[in-house]
């Protein structure tokens, strides 16, 4: 099992629309990727983030359907406007 964890800290010029349809993009991903065994998605309402605005939470099966997730071509489609409208930490991990 792996987890692939992003946070979302929204750039200031980002509407608030803009932003709603960016974590549905994500959530959809869910059901149209292979792979991809759970998917989480949401707004932060801690003051502990740093910063950072949104998480999502991706549980794949392994390290090989991750290698398949990043470079797919919905994937991309939704990761290209994530990466101008926002910055983004990203850690990938095998459970203990």
């Amino acid at each position: 099992m792996v987890e692939h964890v992003v946070l979302i800290k929204w750039k200031a010029d980002v509407s608030e629309a803009e932003k709603q349809h960016l974590l549905e993009s994500l959530k959809a991903l869910r059901d149209q990727i292979e792979g991809i065994q759970e998917l989480r998605v949401g707004h932060n309402f801690s003051a502990r983030s740093l910063g950072y605005d949104a998480g999502l939470v991706v549980t794949f099966a392994d390290v090989e359907s991750l290698s398949s997730y990043g470079p797919h071509p919905l994937h991309q489609k939704v990761a290209v406007r994530l990466n101008q409208a926002a910055d983004l930490l990203a850690l990938d991990f095998h459970p203990l």
